[in-house]
C-alpha cells in the first residue's frame, strides 16, 4: 500500500536519493536532500505562511517576532500544495519504501489524507545562553495508540537555517542501530511497554544510547530554505532552540510515514495513554471498539497471538521492510 497513491500529486518535478545518499542514511539513520522543495512551491509556501501569522508577527522584521515556539491564534493552515503531494517526496518514499508506506495516520481510523505538522522556532529571549538539548530526544510512533510500523522522518525546512544555534531538528547519528540493537535484545519492548521500564523510564530515550560508543555527537540541522532531512524512525531526535540574537526564523514542516500493512493492523492496540489507560478510538470517530479493545488492561500479553503481527517484529535485518534499494536481501 503505497498512501500517495490516492493523493493527486501536485506541481515539481521528481527525484531520487543518489547511492551515496542511500549509503548515508543506512549508516547515520538520517541524509540531507538540497532543493527538495521546488522554488515556486516554496514562494507559495512562504506566502502562505506569512499571511497566516497574527498578532502583528512579522517573519520578515524580527522586531515583531516573540520568542521561542510561535503559532498563530488560529494555528498554521494546511499549505497548498500539501507536502505529502510533492511529486520530489513520492518518488524518494516510493523508492525507500517500494510502495509500501503511508503518510502517517491516527492508529485505529481510517487512512485519510494528513496535513503535515509545521513547527516555527524564534529566537530566545535576549542574553539567553543557547545550550545544545543533550539531555532530551525521543523516537515518534509511540503516542496514544500506536499502531507499529513506524519508518521515516521528512523535515523540511522553508527558511533557511545556516547555524547549527539556529533551531534546526537536533539528532544523534547511528542512533538508530544503537536503539535497533537495544530492542533486539528486548523486542517484548518494541510495543511502546519500553517506555514504562528501565533505563528509559529515569533517564529518559538517551539512557538506550549511554552504553554504545558507536552513537555520534549531537547534530543540529542546517540548511537553505527547500532542503530537508530524511530520518530513520528509530533515530533519536529532539526539537532544539534558536539562539538569542538570531535573524532567521526556523520553519520547518515534518512528513510521518508509516508502513501501511502494519498500521492497518491497529485494531489490536493496546497501548496506555499517558494515564496508563488502555488506549481507544476517540469517541467522535464513529467507529465502536472493538470486543478486544473494550477489554483492553494495557499492553499485550507475551503469548498473545497478536505479537505475531509484522508491526511487533524487530527483525534482524533492520531494512527487511524496505525497497530493494536499501534492503539488499530483497534483491537476492
Amino acid at each position: 500500500m503505497n498512501g500517495s497513491q490516492n493523493r493527486k500529486p501536485g506541481p515539481g518535478s521528481s527525484m531520487l536519493l543518489s547511492p551515496a545518499q542511500l549509503d548515508e542514511f543506512k549508516a547515520q539513520g538520517s541524509v540531507a536532500i538540497p532543493g527538495l522543495v521546488p522554488p515556486d512551491v516554496l514562494d507559495e509556501w512562504r506566502a502562505e505562511v506569512r499571511a497566516a501569522c497574527s498578532g502583528g508577527v512579522d517573519l520578515e522584521d524580527p522586531g515583531t517576532w516573540p520568542t521561542g515556539r510561535y503559532g498563530p491564534s488560529g494555528g498554521w493552515p494546511e499549505l497548498s500544495p500539501n507536502l505529502y503531494d510533492l511529486p520530489n517526496l513520492i518518488s524518494i518514499v516510493e523508492q525507500i519504501g517500494g510502495g509500501a508506506f503511508a503518510p502517517s495516520s491516527p492508529a485505529g481510523l481510517p487512512p485519510k489524507p494528513q496535513v503535515p505538522m509545521t513547527r516555527v522556532i524564534l529566537p530566545d529571549a535576549p542574553g539567553t545562553e543557547w545550550a545544545p538539548p543533550v539531555n532530551n530526544g525521543h523516537l515518534d510512533g509511540y503516542a496514544a495508540g500506536w499502531g507499529g510500523g513506524f519508518m521515516a522522518i521528512f523535515a523540511v525546512l522553508l527558511w533557511d537555517v545556516s547555524s547549527p544555534k539556529g533551531g534546526g531538528t537536533a539528532y544523534w547519528p547511528r542512533s538508530h542501530l544503537a536503539n535497533h540493537r537495544y530492542f533486539l535484545k528486548h523486542p517484548e519492548q518494541f510495543d511502546g511497554s519500553y517506555l514504562f521500564t528501565e533505563p528509559v523510564k529515569s533517564g529518559g530515550h538517551l539512557a538506550l544510547l549511554e552504553e554504545d560508543p558507536s552513537v555520534g555527537e549531537l547534530v543540529c540541522m542546517t540548511g537553505r530554505a527547500g532542503d530537508a532531512m530524511l530520518f530513520h524512525g528509530l533515530t533519536t531526535h529532539v526539537g532544539s532552540n534558536n539562539e538569542a540574537g538570531s535573524r532567521q526564523p526556523r520553519v520547518t514542516q515534518f512528513a510521518r510515514y508509516t508502513h501501511g500493512k502494519m498500521r492497518e493492523q491497529a485494531p489490536m492496540v493496546m497501548f496506555p495513554d499517558k494515564d496508563g489507560k488502555p488506549w481507544s478510538r476517540p469517541k467522535d470517530a464513529g467507529i465502536a471498539e472493538s470486543e478486544e479493545q473494550k477489554e483492553a488492561t494495557g499492553f499485550l500479553p507475551l503469548d498473545h497471538p497478536g505479537r505475531k503481527l509484522e508491526r511487533y517484529d524487530v527483525p534482524q535485518n533492520l531494512w527487511k521492510y524496505w525497497a530493494a534499494a536499501l534492503n539488499a536481501e530483497a534483491s537476492v
